[in-house]
């Protein structure tokens, strides 16, 4: 078994459950020097990284009193912090990083086999429902009835970016890179109005309390499941000019 240089677990970060390390953890690993929160403000300015797509902040009570903040990144955002130190530890958490998500890969079906097999498409269709039960009890003591029906129905069409990712076995940030190549999306990752009016995604509006407490509003991409559909096609053509390019220089 591969021995656990870090813990991963998945966390919520943004719309999506992702694969995540407490950044905390691997400043410890890699032996920074430099305080934590020094540390991770630098590397969060200095590379773009993004709040609630490439990280989450958590705050906590500590024993002897006052509170600290954790911030959870996903695998993505870990392999680059851990390269950019170039150091061996950051060698060896980087190659580790990158082994957690093969094998969290090696377990995501493929949604055409799903699709084709009645078996799984059963297991799917009752993982939707135990999705949809959960979201009707937790939106049904929080909203009104309305706005439960919306979400519902988002819950059924959409996906999340980091979701769709780990459908078609790609990491989050390299999806968010490949749809802005493609013009899919804008550098600010919301879609083209005529991708919208296409049907391939929706934009919605999310809010969040940051660790002060204070609320915020931000925006979202979704992929509806026809842009799932889309993007995967769009993907594969990709991969399929790559490897004839490839062929054609050996």
């Amino acid at each position: 078994m591969m021995n656990e240089l870090i813990k991963v677990e998945d966390r919520n970060i943004g719309d999506g459950q992702v694969q995540a390390i407490n950044a905390r953890e691997l400043h410890a690993f890699l032996g920074v020097k430099s305080e934590f929160r020094n540390w991770i403000k630098n590397r969060i300015d200095d590379f773009g990284f993004i709040d609630e797509q490439d990280f989450a902040m958590v705050g906590k009570n500590l024993p002897g009193g006052g509170r600290q903040t954790d911030y959870y990144v996903t695998l993505d955002m870990a392999k680059e912090l851990a390269m950019v130190e170039r150091n061996e530890k950051g060698k060896q958490a980087r190659q580790y990083f990158i082994e957690c998500e093969r094998r969290a890969k090696s377990n995501v079906v493929d949604i055409h086999s799903a699709l084709a097999n009645p078996t799984h498409l059963r297991g799917m269709l009752l993982a939707y429902t135990e999705k949809v039960l959960a979201l009707e009890a937790k939106v049904q003591e929080q909203a009104p009835k309305a706005q439960f029906h919306d979400a519902v129905a988002e819950a059924i069409n959409c996906q999340s970016v980091q979701e769709v990712a780990k459908v078609l076995g790609t990491g989050q940030n390299r999806l968010f890179r490949f749809l802005r190549q493609e013009g899919l999306l804008m550098p600010n990752n919301l879609p083209y109005q005529q991708h919208i009016d296409a049907g391939y995604f929706r934009v919605v509006e999310r809010q969040y309390n940051d660790r002060l407490g204070e609320s915020h509003t931000y925006t979202r991409t979704l992929v509806t499941g026809k842009g799932l559909t889309f993007i995967q096609q769009r993907l594969t053509e990709k991969r399929a000019l790559e490897k004839e390019s490839s062929e054609e220089m050996v």
